[in-house]
C-alpha cells in the first residue's frame, strides 16, 4: 500500500511487512532504543506499522498503531533517522496511526518523551500521568547499559494461568492484552515472576540494551518490591523498569537499591486526561512501545 502524497517527492509512505523488521531494528538501534526483532514482528503481525522509504527503498521513518481489546490502542515506534528529522515525517505517520485507530473506534494513547510531548499536544493529545525509566547498571559495569546476550533463560518455577495474568494486567492497564502477554511468555528469553498471593506478577524479557521488566502489576508497593527482589536475585544484567511517577514509595525503594532515573515519559491520550485502568496497580509498564 503506497501513498504518493508525501512531503518529499522521493519519499513514499508504505505499510511495513515482516521483511522490514531488519530495517526497523536499524531505526530503533540508531535511537538507542531497547527493542528487539520480536517486538517489531509483534507490531507488524498484530497492528499496523507505517513508514517512509527513501529513493533507495531504505526505511527512514516509522510509526505503529497497536489495537487492544478495549477502548483504546497504542501509538508507538515513532522513529525518524537523523538525516530526515524535523521534516514532518513523524507527524504524518502519527496522523496515519490516529486515522487507522479511529476507523476501529479506538482512542489513540501513547508514551511520549519530553520532546515528543510538545509535538503531540499540538495534535490534540492530553497528559494522563508521568512515568520514569529507572535503570540499574551492575556495580563495576559501564556507565551505560550493554547489550544482553540473546540466550534462553532456565525454566522458571513461577507460573500462573495466562487468563489470570491477562486479568491482572487488564485491571491495571484498562485493556485486555492476551496476544501481547502470550507473545512475551512464548519467547525463550522471557521470565515470569509471580507473587505468592497471586496478587501480582512481573514479566522480564531481553531487550537490545537491557532486560525490560514489565508489565509489573501488583496490589501494593510491598508486593511490587517483593517481585523486583526476586528479579534482582535472578540476574546481574542491566535492567529497565518504567514506573508511573505516582508510585513514590516504589521509586524510593528502587533508588535505595541503586537504580537511577534514565529518562521520563508522559502517558498521553487523544482528548482524554483520565487514565484507563488502575494506574496505582501498574508498577511498571511493558515499555513505552507497548504501554
Amino acid at each position: 500500500m503506497a501513498d504518493s502524497d508525501c512531503l518529499h517527492p522521493q519519499h513514499v509512505m508504505v505499510e511495513l511487512k515482516l521483511g522490514h523488521v531488519e530495517q526497523g531494528l536499524n531505526l530503533s538501534a540508531e535511537a538507542c532504543w531497547n527493542q528487539v526483532g520480536d517486538d517489531w514482528r509483534f507490531f507488524i503481525e498484530h497492528g499496523k506499522v507505517f513508514g517512509f522509504l527513501d529513493e533507495d527503498q531504505r526505511l527512514i521513518a516509522s510509526a505503529a498503531a497497536l489495537p487492544h481489546d478495549s477502548r483504546f490502542g497504542f501509538v508507538s515506534m515513532v522513529l525518524v533517522t537523523k538525516r530526515w528529522r524535523r521534516n514532518g515525517l513523524a507527524t504524518r505517520l502519527v496522523n496515519r496511526c490516529i486515522e487507522w485507530l479511529d476507523r476501529h473506534e479506538l482512542m489513540p494513547v501513547l508514551d511520549a518523551t519530553a520532546d515528543g510531548a510538545r509535538v503531540y499536544v499540538r495534535q490534540g493529545f492530553v497528559s494522563q500521568f508521568a512515568l520514569d525509566r529507572w535503570q540499574l547498571v551492575p556495580s563495576g559495569g559501564p556507565d551505560a547499559p550493554v547489550p544482553a546476550p540473546d540466550v534462553p533463560w532456565p525454566a522458571s518455577e513461577d507460573s500462573l494461568p495466562i487468563a489470570e495474568l491477562v486479568a491482572l494486567d487488564a485491571r491495571a492497564t484498562g485493556a485486555a492484552r492476551p496476544r501481547l502477554i502470550g507473545d512475551f511468555l512464548a519467547r525463550s528469553t522471557t521470565r515470569l515472576f509471580v507473587s505468592p498471593g497471586r496478587n501480582g506478577f512481573a514479566i522480564m524479557r531481553r531487550g537490545r540494551n537491557a532486560l525490560q521488566v514489565g508489565p509489573l502489576v501488583a496490589s501494593s508497593s510491598d508486593v511490587a518490591i517483593s517481585l523486583v527482589q526476586k528479579i534482582l536475585c535472578s540476574t546481574d544484567e542491566p535492567i529497565f523498569v518504567d514506573v508511573p511517577a505516582m508510585a513514590v514509595p516504589f521509586g524510593q525503594w528502587l533508588k535505595s537499591r541503586g537504580f537511577t532515573v534514565q529518562r521520563s515519559f508522559e502517558r498521553m491520550a487523544l482528548g482524554r486526561s483520565l487514565p484507563f485502568g488502575r494506574p496505582a496497580e501498574l508498577f511498571s509498564s511493558a515499555g513505552p512501545e507497548f504501554g
